[in-house]
């Protein structure tokens, strides 16, 4: 489909070239179209990229809902590992997307701002009912504002692994998670060691 060629081509070149290095017409080469093309589904420039980013937080939302849905059943600590090791993954797969989401969550764009904004808040709502319920199930000794604070803490050291992603090689990615899944288990009143 053509539309959706047109979002990836400028999601790469953004991620290459930036907002205003990634012209219409170097993404029209990438797809193999005449820049006029692009104006039959887009109106502008700014219409193009803020569908293009609205679908890139879609799909990084899309793709954290599927890790917690094939570990839903595991224990809450195997949870917090795949979300872990689900995140690098992904990023490290989607070079091209992640460039963009690091970018636009360092300085983004004034277009953008309410719409990464919205995807952030929709984001951290997910998954503090979804883990405030995994928590439930598996530490049911843990209340609610001890588990609402599991669960920001989390989020943090995630928000801190993925920092991390462009910067280690694998190993010591691996090593940040270990260490990650430590500091988790000593949260939730587990063994130290």
């Amino acid at each position: 489909m053509t539309k959706g060629k047109i979002l990836q081509a400028a999601i790469n070149q953004y991620s290459l070239y930036s907002y205003h290095g990634a012209t219409m017409r170097k993404i029209a080469q990438e797809v193999g179209i005449k820049p006029a093309s692009i104006y039959f589904f887009y109106k502008n420039k700014e219409s193009l990229f803020l569908d293009a980013f609205q679908k890139l937080l879609k799909d990084h939302l899309n793709q954290m809902k599927e890790i917690l849905e094939d570990v839903h059943d595991e224990p809450i600590l195997s949870i917090f590992e795949a979300l872990l090791k689900g995140t690098v993954d992904y990023h490290k797969k989607h070079e091209a997307e992640t460039n963009v989401y690091i970018s636009l969550v360092t300085s983004p764009p004034k277009e953008i701002h309410q719409t990464l904004l919205e995807h952030i808040q929709t984001f951290d709502k997910w998954m503090t009912h979804s883990l405030l319920e995994l928590i439930r199930r598996d530490k049911p000794e843990i209340d609610e504002a001890h588990s609402q604070k599991l669960i920001k803490q989390f989020s943090v050291i995630l928000d801190g692994v993925f920092w991390e992603i462009k910067l280690y090689n694998d190993q010591e990615l691996k090593q940040q998670i270990d260490e990650a899944l430590y500091i988790m288990r000593v949260l939730m009143g587990g063994n130290e060691k």
